[in-house]
């Protein structure tokens, strides 16, 4: 471990723990999210929205509350989702369904399929279906990183019919189900990940904001960047082992400080355009716990530190406000099964657990 990667490791050691339980927030939105769950294992959006990546997410909600596949209370519907992604994985090894709505978006349904199989497995003690998913997973791995571009990156569909055409998001999203499948033992070619990182660099601008493609020679200018995105290639980022990119610092203050008010302001109106950001930069918050981020930036202002403790307080504060009834978080746009899972992703960081979400 170098210098830097154990100051990140000796900072997070001292996150205070949580001042108030999430518990019964979680638990009852836990309960709403597996009461959706469809006999076949999946579940379902609105306007047929993504339906890997909405099924993935609530799978790996589940399995964050420390339910494995064979164990505890939510190991039936584990099971249940893992054997639709069994059944409905391709010839080639692509895991995204082949409905109407993901033809177009197969890299990004795929890449969500694949960081909740390899979680499943991770937390998995049955021999036999490790032995299936991890041949899943071999495949699936190897079916992404041939869609791979010439700079380094992933667009909606494979490089061939996309006609090498590639966004960061999507490159991010693929670079953090690589790291998880490269967490869980599973060999991943290191030239895949050092692209994908290579290709965010490359779409960072000088405030540390990732813009959304470097496609047809697009150049990073200034005031185009996008929170989410350097939010995710943080995330991405902090997954990995040894050394990290140098662009970190610069990402993580960018997610941070670009209109974080705001953003929590937009979970109370319109809550999905605003939780996949949260999503993502509560996860660097976690790793960096709660002076990694000073580690990372001697010279970041003390108003500009991202802290756990901090992030956690304030997030978790809206989110349980802005809880249904029922509980379930609601949308309007994608329905309210990808919102809830999403959260609840967030709510249960302090569980430790699976590989992709631990420090």
């Amino acid at each position: 471990m170098n210098a830097a990667a154990a100051a990140i490791a000796l900072a997070i050691l001292t996150t205070p723990a949580p001042t108030s339980s999430a518990g019964p927030t979680v638990q009852v939105g836990l309960k709403w999210l597996a009461s959706q769950q469809k006999a076949d294992g999946t579940w379902d959006s609105l306007n047929g929205f993504a339906p890997t990546t909405t099924t993935a997410t609530a799978g790996l909600a589940l399995l964050m509350e420390g339910s494995t596949p064979k164990d505890g209370a939510y190991a039936p519907h584990i099971r249940k989702t893992i054997a639709w992604l069994e059944t409905n994985t391709s010839d080639k090894g692509m895991l995204a369904s082949n409905g109407q709505n993901e033809m177009y978006q197969y890299i990004p349904s795929h890449s969500q399929a694949l960081l909740f199989l390899v979680c499943a497995y991770d937390a998995d003690d049955d021999p036999e279906r490790r032995t299936r998913i991890a041949k899943v997973l071999t495949k699936a791995t190897a079916f992404l990183v041939e869609q791979q571009t010439a700079r380094g990156g992933w667009g909606f569909v494979g490089s061939r019919p996309g006609n090498d055409y590639d966004d960061s998001q999507s490159t991010a999203t693929v670079l953090q189900a690589l790291l998880a499948v490269r967490k869980a033992g599973i060999k991943v070619p290191r030239k895949a990940t050092d692209g994908a990182v290579q290709y965010l660099s490359k779409a960072t601008n000088n405030e540390g904001g990732i813009i959304y493609s470097i496609f047809g020679g697009q150049v990073p200018r200034g005031n185009d960047g996008q929170p989410m995105i350097s939010s995710m290639a943080a995330a991405g980022a902090l997954m990995q082992d040894g050394s990290r990119p140098e662009l970190l610092a610069k990402w993580v203050k960018y997610a941070n400080g670009t209109n974080t008010a705001q953003q929590l302001q937009l979970l109370r109106t319109n809550g999905i355009y605003a939780i996949p950001h949260q999503h993502h930069l509560s996860r660097v918050a976690f790793a960096l716990g709660e002076n990694g981020h000073r580690k990372l930036d001697p010279d970041a202002s003390e108003e500009s530190l991202l802290r756990w403790s901090v992030h956690r307080a304030r997030l978790f504060k809206v989110l349980k406000e802005t809880q249904g009834k029922d509980g379930n978080w609601p949308d309007q746009n994608f329905g309210p099964v990808y919102s809830t899972a999403l959260t609840l992703v967030i709510l249960q960081l302090d569980n430790d657990y699976l590989p992709a979400f631990s420090r």
